[in-house]
């Protein structure tokens, strides 16, 4: 399917009311709710003396918390089929404990679906097939968000978007107002000349013009970094779909930026082990001028974790090199959920997921609660969203975004296997470091390539090349 035709369903659900909307477990030791509840999934308890089974569920969502566990407990109180849902976060090391958890066999029912976790272990047979529980009245209200290539992989659906996300920056109107600075930048190079220019005139007063979440490499340049080098360059994690090979090269403009943009000129100090939940606090109190991150989860964290006033903040398309467009960026669907298919309880979770996250009224109340941007019609004509989704334009699925096809260390994560540091530890070699960049780059593409090599040769990967590509309306596989 052409990604131009998805973005379109996806835009038109999203726009037609003018309006849009965001930030974990489970072991199996039969225990059940008469005794301590487990740590991780896939456990059943003793189906006599009116035990329940458990069902475990892991989240990496601090910013709906409150919400989600408030319709976890109604479940709990109401249901009939004695189930009982324990709902746990992993906000910090959700991949991490997802690795352990599938290493020793105790991963939980029900998962929060997070890309890296789930291409890692989706041709590992980790993952249900969602359609062989659905039924057709299921299927017909869910069918616009069934993406070949995507959610939906070789006739097999894995997961349901229930919302939409990309990334923006974000900023603080009054510190630019008291900077002299009259608009957003909308270049790299203007981040970097308004940062230090904050930080010069307030970091007596602990105001700093620029901050990310850099304590994990990989989660904050995720969220910023790369974003605005799909527009730049039109490669997706530095790949070429077009030729069929890695090239990051064309990153060296901006990751010298990125050096005086995270150096003591510019950044709140500490960037480098600042996660996002802290450096929120921070911008909620008005110490932060601008940051990067999901376009999904801040409206619900200043309006329920973080408290601070709408007026104060707005966002805008993340910035590039000198305003280049060459492609569109990441836009990803956001509410899904994967099911243990290794689990006992596979059909009751599946139960589980569908009574509380696959309810139309759980979905009203997650849009207008501000945890997400639905984009689902049936939602979107039904709910009443908050004023930052009405007012705030670049909170929007708009076309500069888009579904983008997945990069072969994506596709088969866990059969390219590449020397040495990733992507984002080599970009950190740059910015908190000596490394040479034009130098940096050629090795990390040489690398890249030779993992991506090996495992077509290997026959843990297969080749990806997209004939006539054209980066500005791109196509899955």
């Amino acid at each position: 399917m052409r990604l131009k035709q998805i973005g379109a369903i996806m835009m038109a659900a999203l726009m037609t009311t003018g309006m849009l909307a965001g930030c974990s477990g489970g072991a199996g030791n039969n225990n059940t709710t008469s005794a301590q509840s487990t740590a991780a999934g896939g456990t059943t308890a003793a189906q006599s003396g009116g035990e329940k089974t458990v069902i475990n569920i892991w989240s990496k969502d601090r910013h709906d918390a409150t919400y989600v566990q408030e319709k976890v407990d109604a479940y709990n109180a109401a249901n009939t089929d004695n189930i009982q849902v324990n709902y746990q976060l992993y906000t910090d090391n959700y991949v991490q404990a997802i690795d352990m958890a599938v290493q020793s066999g105790e991963l939980p029912d029900i998962l929060v679906q997070q890309e890296q976790m789930f291409d890692k272990y989706v041709n590992e047979g980790q993952w249900a097939n969602l359609y062989d529980f659905m039924d057709d009245e299921m299927k017909e209200y869910f069918k616009g968000v069934f993406f070949p290539g995507y959610n939906e992989l070789d006739g097999k659906l894995y997961f349901i978007p229930t919302n939409g996300t990309t990334c923006r920056l974000f900023y603080n109107k009054e510190i630019f107002e008291r900077a002299g600075i009259a608009e957003p930048p909308k270049t790299l190079e203007e981040v970097v000349e308004y940062s230090k220019l904050i930080t010069s005139q307030l970091s007596s007063e602990g105001i700093y013009g620029f901050a990310e979440n850099m304590k994990s490499a990989s989660s904050g340049l995720q969220r910023s970094l790369m974003i605005g080098l799909e527009r730049e360059t039109g490669f997706v994690r530095g790949y070429d779909f077009a030729k069929g090979e890695y090239d990051f090269t064309p990153w060296t403009d901006s990751l010298k930026l990125w050096k005086e943009l995270l150096s003591e000129e510019s950044a709140f100090p500490g960037c480098e082990s600042l996660d996002i939940d802290p450096l929120r606090t921070q911008f909620a109190a008005g110490k932060i001028g601008m940051y990067m991150s999901y376009s999904h989860a801040e409206p619900g964290v200043y309006q329920n974790q973080f408290p601070m006033d709408s007026d104060k903040w707005d966002c805008v398309p993340i910035p590039t090199v000198a305003g280049k467009t060459a492609g569109k960026q990441y836009f990803t669907g956001t509410g899904g959920y994967v099911l243990n298919a290794k689990s006992p309880n596979v059909e009751k979770a599946f139960k589980v997921y569908k009574d509380i996250f696959a309810n139309e009224d759980y979905l009203i109340g997650y849009y207008e609660g501000g945890f997400g941007v639905s984009i689902l019609p049936g939602v979107i004509e039904k709910a009443k969203p908050s004023e930052d989704f009405q007012n705030k334009e670049w909170l929007l699925i708009t076309d500069i975004d888009s579904l983008l096809p997945k990069p072969p260390h994506t596709a088969f994560a866990s059969g390219m296997v590449v020397e040495g540091e990733d992507m984002y530890k080599t970009c950190e070699s740059v910015y908190y470091g000596n490394a040479d960049v034009e130098a940096t780059l050629k090795d990390l593409t040489e690398r890249y390539n030779k993992a991506y090599q090996e495992a077509v040769k290997n026959g843990t990967g297969h080749e990806i090349k997209i004939a006539g590509y054209d980066p500005m309306n791109p196509t899955l596989q």
